[in-house]
């Protein structure tokens, strides 16, 4: 009976000392369990802030390429304002070209009408009696 007691010792001896052994483990464990959800709650906060920086960049560049789009129409509407100006003003300049030319056409032809009435005054002066001999 001594022996089965000795053995019984034994066997709790084994059993305390892989009770320790389960225990340690177990805070080993329970320590890295605790440092992974410490690593976990990191990376979700970081998570969470890139994902408030990505909508928030594209946001800004919703905002950008809402204010792209105005600036286009503005640009579009502005050159197709100035496009229709240089039209007129083209057409302004060819019409007030064309009076020009027409009125030095005029101009000249009224000189030329102007010497030769001075011409035939003078031809009709010379023959009036009385007038200078040259």
């Amino acid at each position: 009976m001594l022996q089965d007691l000795d053995s019984l010792a034994a066997r709790i001896g084994q059993l305390v000392q892989f009770t320790r052994q389960l225990q340690s483990e177990r805070a080993t464990l329970q320590a890295r369990l605790k440092q992974f959800e410490q690593e976990r709650d990191a990376l979700r906060d970081q998570l969470h802030r890139r994902e408030t920086e990505f909508a928030d960049m594209a946001e800004q560049r919703a905002g950008h390429e809402a204010q792209f789009d105005a600036l286009r129409a503005e640009t579009q509407a502005v050159q197709g304002q100035l496009q229709s100006e240089v039209s007129r003003y083209r057409t302004d300049y060819e019409t007030v070209r064309q009076q020009l030319e027409a009125s030095q056409a005029e101009t000249q032809r009224l000189r030329q009408a102007a010497e030769h009435a001075r011409g035939q005054i003078d031809s009709i002066l010379v023959r009036l009696p009385g007038a200078p001999q040259e």
